[in-house]
């Protein structure tokens, strides 16, 4: 049986740029159900790419959702017109991979038992579509389902609800706080002369909850093993939990995205195939090290492990406390459950933990005394720090390149037709105009999304600067990440020590504490018998 980790997608729809899901809910429902639609706030009509691929599209609404949000376009121009805010959240996206081999009925029928369990039940209007391609020269099916989920609850009227109330905060006696000017110690007012009071504001319901991903992932696993065990197909057995959640310390691959895996399935490279082709060779380079390393443990397990021997004869006040813990505890240090900060970025702490590890360390950095390990502790952090600012700017900037790489892949086919209208003339430009319209509001709509996702100041559309200094990120990653590793590792190492320093303080009190006690014992003892 092979081990499938299942494919999902969780973003937020909304106007800000911040927003990875789509700025329009009513463009998101055109997408994924493949109709034409008019947006009522903004005044766009959006065409759909595509139909073909369409399976099956269907709203779903809890009980006290007005009857007719069974219409797409009627339910998200809904939601599009009660957010008035410029940067409002509008709908959560999901998307899920299923298995190829269900048939549509059942990728149906399970699809909609699953929408309702998770979403509809707990009051939100859902809609899902399934999509289906194929490429029919290998034979490869790609069958998902697209979720568009409201996040406004609905009351008994049909209402939409506020995302947020306001609860005012109150001391023991039950009653409400006042805001108090610090400068004259009164309470403060607003300008229409209102008391002011301490308060804080709650979301009215928690489908915001981190959460929920992980809940929605599981619950979508679950359902595909049970139903393949159900009809037999047990060639797969779907995994919901992340590469480092099953201790494995190799890479994600990215999505792909509908145009990319269309370029990939006709055999064409595109920008993000090349970026997973890359982490597949990375994968392979940790998955390679990793069996290196797990051979050099076998090595050192079998070793005489003489050079260690020697460090322990130089009299080092951190190599006798290494001893002392290592004797009270199965002859390894003991490891901190929380409170780490680099502990915690390495999986296989349990290494950390090997009294020759150890030893060996403070050996290799001239570490004599806890002082000379306070002074290591401040140049490694130093050093984290400036990586790691290096490291966060560079992970934006190629996520921000990426997207707009990502955004001009949609954009480049209609620039062509762009260009030929502006070649043509009178009644020839309004005949091709007329025939090319889809295209042309396509290079329009894809243009705009650049111009607004572009931070630069000019808005230069400019994808070969793009790629090449994508491409030169790539580098300044791959030399930042060994040296980066290594300072993590050496930090992790000194929080080990300075934690086995302060538990074998503890151990030695509560020795001291047990010897009293049975002394005291034995005194009283003897005194009985007297």
């Amino acid at each position: 049986m092979a081990i499938k980790n299942i494919s999902t997608r969780a973003q937020i729809c909304g106007r800000s740029s911040k927003c990875h899901g789509g700025h329009s809910a009513v463009e998101q429902s055109s997408y994924i159900s493949r109709e034409k639609m008019y947006n009522e706030y903004d005044g766009n009509t959006y065409y759909p790419k595509y139909s073909e691929d369409l399976v099956h599209t269907e709203v779903m609404l809890p009980e006290n959702a007005p009857k007719e949000y069974e219409n797409a376009s009627v339910l998200w121009n809904s939601v599009e017109m009660i957010e008035k805010s410029s940067d409002a959240q509008l709908a959560r996206t999901y998307k899920v991979e299923l298995p190829n081999e269900w048939s549509y009925e059942l990728a149906t029928e399970v699809m909609r038992d699953y929408v309702k369990r998770n979403f509809v039940d707990l009051g939100m209007c859902a809609q899902f579509a399934i999509h289906d391609s194929e490429n029919e020269k290998i034979g490869q099916r790609n069958l998902h389902c697209h979720i568009l989920l409201t996040m406004r609850s609905i009351d008994e009227n049909g209402k939409w609800m506020a995302k947020q109330k306001k609860i005012y905060l109150t001391d023991e006696s039950g009653e409400r706080i006042p805001i108090i000017d610090k400068k004259t110690g009164v309470q403060k007012v607003d300008k229409q002369n209102r008391k002011q009071w301490k308060c804080k504001t709650i979301d009215t319901n928690d489908w915001n909850s981190r959460e929920n991903a992980k809940k929605w992932r599981k619950d979508i696993t679950d359902t595909i093993n049970s139903v393949n065990q159900k009809m037999g197909m047990t060639e797969n057995f779907w995994e919901y939990r992340s590469f480092k959640e099953q201790g494995l310390d190799i890479i994600p691959e990215i999505h792909l995205g509908e145009k990319a895996s269309a370029l990939e399935k006709a055999g064409i490279q595109s920008i993000r195939g090349n970026i997973n082709r890359e982490i597949r060779k990375q994968n392979a380079i940790i998955l390679q090290a990793k069996a290196t390393y797990t051979q050099a443990k076998k090595s050192l397990a079998s070793a005489k492990l003489f050079s260690a021997m020697a460090i322990r004869k130089v009299k080092n006040e951190i190599i006798d406390m290494i001893q002392e813990v290592s004797k009270r505890n199965h002859d390894r240090l003991k490891l901190p459950v929380l409170g780490t900060k680099y502990l915690r970025q390495v999986t296989d702490r349990a290494t950390l933990q090997s009294r020759e590890r150890m030893e060996q360390f403070v050996h290799e950095h001239e570490l004599t005394s806890f002082d000379t390990l306070k002074e290591y502790k401040l140049t490694n952090e130093q050093k984290y720090n400036e990586m790691q600012s290096k490291r966060e700017y560079v992970s934006d900037r190629m996520q921000y390149l990426e997207a707009l790489l990502y955004l001009y892949e949609s954009y480049e086919p209609f620039i062509k037709y762009h260009k030929e209208q502006w070649e043509l003339k009178g009644f020839a430009r309004k005949a091709y105009e007329r025939k090319h319209i889809y295209e042309l509001e396509s290079y329009d709509l894809y243009r705009n999304k650049i111009k607004q996702s572009i931070v630069e100041p000019d808005k230069k559309i400019t994808p070969k600067a793009w790629k090449k200094e994508l491409t030169q990120l790539e580098k300044k990653l791959d030399e930042i990440r060994e040296p980066f590793g290594e300072v993590i590792v050496n930090l992790s190492s000194i929080e080990l020590l300075e934690y086995n320093k302060k538990e074998l303080g503890r151990m030695m009190e509560n020795e001291k504490h047990q010897k009293e006690l049975s002394i005291n014992q034995s005194r009283k003892k003897t005194e009985q018998s007297l």
